[in-house]
């Protein structure tokens, strides 16, 4: 399983979080903080550019060279991204928390930046970038709070600015509700100078300063920085000492919280103001909200937390590091990307090799011989329909023909018959004065002659072929037909004389025909070698 890397953008300070491994504890996350500051050379140093992320106006380097904001923000988290990964393998994936005030031309400007610079440092990462409060939620839900779900409003208080943002979660999904509102007049560094301030007038009771003086600006500036951590001590300790060094003479100045929170409750009041703003546009009321996330550095102050519980009587949920707590939340979401991603792709079957031909295969089309070929095929086919259905008829004619004309001998014929080659037939059965019935049945075709007198009621039919002339072939068997039923008042004499005049009778021969041939079609000739086409011709349908 591999770790993801988390990274927040803030005004002033850049953090990126390691996330854990499953089997570590939580305390094996890495957090490595650094100051929204870029130097490119000694005479250029850029502060004040995360602000200016999709601004056209470019800033300006000692030597008037132009950057954009958006390049200066990707060399910082390049920068930041070297240094929490000194001891560590490069992650599969990195998600960036940006400010959710930003439009999605800056995000997509960053997107750009950030592609841009990796490619040209050839460390190509998967990056993903989301809005701190969607961060700050995942945070929430990962850091063992229970109720993550429902309405949330994601108070980040930082150092330039204060974001207001109503959130809704679903089943782990997490989408912004209204708009986020955002106000530049309240933040730490406002929070710095009312402090500030409050030093200079203890200080100036004793010793007069003139604060107009250009000598006294750098000992302004180091006062400046002791006041942030006298707030920031203020916000554990109930007292601490502050250094003041000037030009005028040095002194320790103690300062309590009750001070500090008298300082700092106008501003306070206000940002509870712009809550209840922030959940007007979202169409939301308190009644509806079921927590409160404080991010952002200057939110650990206690009165913030303090005033807005009163306020609006929900529960108040505070990172321990609220300065870090979207950055982890990031770094949650890049390890769940990594490891999905990485699970899908052990999952797929790979895929299977397709060999590849050296030989193109060029099929070509000809219109005309394709219909020729084809009408050929159905001429035969149909040819050999017509003749099988004449075979059966003509087939079907004759024997039934010659079935009916021609009886087969039964087991009851006559055992009189000496030779099978003989050619005359003689019916000892027959009365005196008749004469043998002689059949013969030439090449063409096949004649029956009956002759004699056969006994009344009864007839003998003696069937021969001969294969040449004058040569007998074996005769067939002979055939009695049943006794004729006798007509009543007919005289035998006379229906024998009509038998022996009667006209011999002809066996239709099954006329001969010929079968059509079928043409022949030859399969075309390949290659040794084939190679599959890049696009297959479409053959006209006949």
């Amino acid at each position: 399983m591999e770790a993801g890397l988390g990274i927040g953008i803030g005004s002033t300070t850049l953090v990126a979080v390691v996330d854990k491994l499953d089997d570590a504890p939580a305390s094996s996350r890495r957090t490595v903080r650094s100051d929204s500051v870029v130097q490119l050379d000694p005479s250029s140093i850029f502060t004040d550019f995360v602000e200016r992320v999709g601004d056209p106006v470019p800033l300006f380097s000692a030597d008037g060279t132009p950057h954009r904001g958006e390049d200066l923000t990707a060399v910082a988290i390049t920068t930041l991204m070297r240094d929490a990964l000194a001891d560590h393998d490069q992650p599969s994936h990195v998600v960036i928390a940006h400010p959710a005030w930003w439009s999605r031309h800056a995000v997509s400007a960053l997107e750009n930046a950030l592609s841009t610079k990796m490619i040209h440092d050839a460390t190509p990462v998967d990056t993903t970038l989301v809005a701190e409060p969607i961060a700050v939620v995942d945070w929430l839900r990962t850091s063992g709070h229970p109720d993550s779900d429902g309405l949330t409003v994601v108070f980040d208080l930082g150092a330039r600015s204060l974001d207001i943002t109503v959130v809704t979660t679903t089943g782990g999904n997490t989408t912004i509700v209204g708009k986020p509102l955002h106000s530049d007049d309240i933040g730490g560094d406002e929070f710095d100078q009312l402090v500030t301030m409050h030093l200079l007038t203890e200080f100036d009771r004793d010793t007069h300063i003139d604060t107009s003086v250009p000598e006294i600006l750098e000992a302004l500036t180091a006062l400046r920085g002791h006041a942030r951590e006298a707030k920031e001590a203020l916000s554990f300790d109930t007292e601490t000492v502050v250094h003041v060094d000037l030009p005028g003479g040095s002194h320790n100045l103690r300062l309590v919280r009750s001070e500090l929170e008298d300082l700092l409750r106008p501003a306070i009041t206000r940002s509870v103001a712009l809550v209840h703003e922030a959940m007007r546009s979202a169409g939301v009321e308190s009644n509806d909200v079921s927590h409160v996330v404080l991010a952002g550095g200057s939110s650990s102050i206690p009165l913030v937390a303090e005033l807005l519980s009163s306020e609006l009587r929900v529960p108040m949920i505070a990172a321990p590091d609220p300065r870090s707590c979207a950055a982890a939340g990031a770094a949650t979401r890049a390890t769940a990307i990594g490891n999905t991603a990485t699970a899908i792709e052990h999952s797929q079957p790979k895929p299977i090799p397709v060999p590849a031909f050296s030989t193109p295969i060029v099929v070509t089309s000809d219109p005309e011989a394709t219909s020729a070929a084809r009408r050929s095929s159905r001429v035969g086919i149909v040819a050999a329909v017509v003749g099988a259905c004449a075979i059966l008829a003509a087939g079907g004619l004759g024997i039934g023909t010659a079935v009916d004309k021609i009886k087969p001998a039964s087991s009851s014929a006559d055992p009189s018959i000496e030779s099978p080659t003989s050619a005359i037939t003689s019916n000892p059965s027959a009365p005196s004065g008749s004469e043998p019935v002689a059949d013969a049945a030439p090449s063409t075709g096949v004649a029956v002659a009956v002759t004699g007198s056969p006994a009344p009621g009864t007839r003998s039919v003696g069937v021969a072929t001969t294969g040449a002339a004058g040569t007998g072939a074996p005769a067939a068997p002979v055939a009695t037909d049943p006794p004729a039923a006798a007509q009543p008042n007919s005289d035998p004499t006379t229906a024998q004389q009509n038998v022996d005049s009667g006209s011999p009778f002809q066996i239709p021969q099954v006329p001969a025909f010929e079968v059509p041939e079928l043409p022949v079609v030859v399969a075309p000739q390949f290659p040794d070698q084939l190679t599959l086409p890049t696009a297959i011709p479409r053959f006209p349908v006949g």
